[in-house]
């Protein structure tokens, strides 16, 4: 660390906004505090149009978050975006940072990034997503406009690097690109009895329990998930704990017609931070049975509460969860390869081992790690 903290700008969604990247920014903003460094939050005022959002709420309309942020931006408003450019000036950063997780929100960033460019304050990206898991228009033209002004870039997974240099966007002169994992989501506190937990969820208190968690969306591929529980020949509890976003009818027809109805609940609400330690202390193993991905704090979430994860192997999965050491990876879009890795999971010697590498595992991505590039002005 040098003698004077670097000040640094962070520009993203920001709690009471919900979500992993607000998640994700809040956390970044606490370790760069942590390290000595003096943090100036910009947020946004209006994320989403209303008629662009497929959720219920934008926001989580629980506690206050740790520290505040400026709510400046509009992501459709240009004017906006001088005004955050401004603020940030005035308040004398070093550098700015910006989360990139979606191409919709590049203009405002590229307006932002440009005028802080002008005055000579330097742009990093950390980038959660290069192309949307549903197909945006013009999405590789509006991500390399952004990009542009930004001279170091932190991708959160080779998969991540890979679709920036398909692109046409990799590291060379007046831009650096490195690839830093995305660190173990540790803000969720400790974990709590098993069966405490599932006393107060209302749980099962006998047999395996498995968990997706998160908001469901087609690429995560919970109707295979559904499909691989009809062809078990164990007969493990399932947990789906995040707010629908498509149509749960088939899903809920799936489960009737089964006989389902007994080992499986599906929970369609957002889940609080301050409840999702309760979700992982129950479960026995996390599943992700994504047809797509780039990164995941699900993975990190699961290894900071000490349980194994069952992922696809497709995106940056992969890169953080290690077959038969933490995880078991499977085939996506496969329910009989999903099927046979659960029944694995059901063995007690199998479950036994795999969450002892888990819990290893919450040390292998850290904060302190991650943040290192920023530390110096």
């Amino acid at each position: 660390m040098p003698e004077v903290p670097p000040r640094i700008g962070i520009i993203g969604p920001y709690p009471p906004y919900r979500g992993g990247i607000a998640q994700f920014t809040e956390r970044f903003r606490q370790a760069l505090d942590e390290a000595g460094c003096v943090t100036d939050v910009v947020s946004f005022r209006r994320l989403y149009p209303s008629l662009l959002f497929p959720g219920r709420s934008q926001e989580t309309g629980a506690a206050e978050p740790l520290m505040e942020a400026s709510r400046l931006l509009d992501s459709m408003g240009p004017w906006s975006w001088k005004k955050a450019a401004r603020y940030l000036s005035k308040k004398g950063i070093d550098r700015a940072v910006f989360m990139h997780w979606m191409p919709f929100f590049a203009p405002a960033y590229a307006g932002v990034a440009a005028r802080l460019h002008q005055e000579g304050i330097p742009s990093s990206a950390i980038v959660h997503n290069a192309r949307p898991h549903e197909g945006q228009p013009f999405s590789g033209p509006l991500t390399r406009r952004f990009l542009k002004h930004c001279e170091h870039v932190v991708a959160l997974s080779e998969t991540v690097r890979r679709d920036l240099m398909a692109m046409g966007i990799e590291s060379g002169p007046g831009i650096d690109i490195e690839v830093r994992h995305h660190p173990t989501y540790d803000q969720f506190g400790d974990g709590m009895d098993r069966v405490e937990a599932r006393r107060i969820l209302g749980l099962p208190q006998e047999g395996t329990l498995l968990l997706f968690f998160g908001l469901v969306r087609h690429y995560k591929g919970v109707d295979i998930l559904l499909d691989a529980m009809t062809r078990t020949t164990s007969r493990p509890h399932l947990v789906v704990a995040g707010e629908w976003y498509e149509d749960r009818a088939s899903a809920d027809a799936l489960i009737r017609s089964e006989g389902l109805s007994d080992r499986v609940r599906l929970e369609d609400r957002y889940i609080p931070d301050d409840q999702v330690a309760l979700y992982f202390s129950a479960a026995d193993a996390v599943v992700q049975p994504y047809r797509s991905a780039t990164q995941s704090g699900v993975v990190q979430t699961a290894f900071h509460f000490g349980k194994p994860v069952i992922v696809t192997g497709v995106g940056g999965l992969p890169e953080v969860a290690t077959h038969e050491e933490d995880a078991l990876v499977v085939a996506p879009e496969d329910a009989v390869a999903l099927a046979t890795a659960i029944d694995r999971i059901e063995e007690p010697d199998t479950l036994a081992r795999l969450s002892r590498g888990a819990a290893r595992s919450r040390n292998r991505f850290s904060w302190e790690h991650f943040i290192e590039p920023f530390l110096s002005a």
